[in-house]
């Protein structure tokens, strides 16, 4: 079986995130992650081509993670979450 591609987008101040890739690395699982710069100030992200990736890929979104299962977009913590708990997220692994 070849392994999953699983990339996110992500912000250094985000717990969130940080939930996301703690459990992928719990489960050996391997990820890419992008990491997008938030400007408190502005409370706005920092303009450059990752954002512009993650808006082109995720739409116009305001919020990370943003979360891509083998190109299976997952719009966030709150929506991954219920997917790992009623096994929706490990037949997406498996989706390769």
């Amino acid at each position: 079986m070849t392994e999953p591609k699983i990339e996110l987008y992500y912000a250094e101040v985000c717990g969130l995130c940080h939930k996301a890739m703690d459990y992928f690395r719990e489960r050996g699982l391997e990820f890419t992650a992008y990491e997008i710069e938030h400007d408190k100030e502005k409370d706005d992200w920092v303009p450059g081509p990752t954002v512009d990736e993650m808006k082109r890929r995720a739409g116009d979104v305001d919020f990370v993670p943003q979360i891509f299962i083998n190109g299976t977009h997952i719009a966030g913590w709150k929506k991954l979450e219920p997917m790992i708990e009623s096994g929706e997220f490990d037949k997406l692994l498996q989706n390769t």
